[in-house]
């Protein structure tokens, strides 16, 4: 299953390949030089390994489009959708669209995790940076409801393993400029991601005194999330929510899990050009 989906993801992922060398035929829904979004967010936030402890932070949010091309971080790529097209984050292209109905692929980033400074993980291999090929379907339900579908797949071979996301939205408009979404989501991992993010190999546990704890695929997460976000004028949009995340079977009763349930809040302020 793994290897097609990489080939899946792959053929998928040629437009963006193909869009730097020809030119679209199609007109694109944003200007591509003008336009863009900016803006600032302070998150509370957890997570669920380790004995990290709730922090608060400023994170920066910004969003560009360039031809056929979108770059947008994960919390400003939900922005640019008050009254527009929605972006997924990272480097993104649609690779079909209509009103009810779109697929788009993008490449992302997954950051590296160190657990160094955590006395919980200490001595334990740390998970590597890599890049992700992700395709994503998005459908309407009807007028306030939606669904969504994405499978994600390690593109540089670093034990990121195969991810699938699902998750059922509902969008309430308060007013034209205004609205609230109540969001509802599941993830799969298969053995590869899970061993990685939530296992002790066989060579860990030697070498840290610890007992192996091995994972199968399937279902790791439940996530329930509130937003709010506005649109202030033509160019400054408000937003903020509350979010909470609870693991399941396997994952959850890893040795390395502090918290099986967390939560998190953010509020923020964004400025688009057009």
């Amino acid at each position: 299953m793994q290897n097609a989906f990489t080939r899946f993801l792959l053929l998928l992922a040629a437009p963006l390949l193909a869009a730097s060398v020809v030119q679209a035929a199609e007109p694109v829904a944003l200007d591509a030089s003008r336009d863009y979004l900016l803006g600032l967010g302070l998150v509370s936030s957890t997570d669920h390994l380790g004995e990290a402890r709730p922090q608060v932070r400023l994170r920066p949010l910004w969003a560009f489009q360039l031809g056929r091309f979108r770059v947008a971080t994960s919390g400003a790529s939900s922005l640019l959708s008050v009254g527009r097209q929605s972006v997924d984050p990272g480097l993104s292209t649609d690779v079909f669209s209509t009103p009810a109905f779109k697929l788009s692929t993008s490449l992302q980033l997954d950051d590296k995790r160190s657990w160094d400074d955590d006395a919980r993980l200490q001595g334990l291999p740390d998970v590597r940076a890599t890049l992700r090929g992700r395709a994503t379907a998005r459908g309407a339900l009807g007028p306030r409801w939606s669904w969504s579908v994405s499978g994600s797949q390690d593109l540089l071979g670093r034990d990121g393993g195969l991810r699938l996301n699902t998750g059922l939205g509902y969008r309430y408009p308060v007013s034209d400029q205004t609205h609230w979404d109540l969001s509802l989501g599941a993830a799969w991992g298969n053995a590869l991601y899970r061993n990685t993010h939530y296992g002790i190999s066989d060579e860990a546990a030697a070498s840290t005194g610890r007992t192996p704890y091995a994972l199968s695929h399937g279902w790791d997460s439940v996530s329930l999330g509130w937003n709010l976000t506005s649109a202030l004028s033509r160019r400054w949009v408000a937003y903020g929510g509350v979010n909470v995340s609870q693991l399941q079977g396997a994952a959850a009763r890893s040795p390395l899990v502090g918290r099986r349930t967390v939560y998190g809040a953010t509020v923020g302020l964004a400025y688009r050009n057009n």
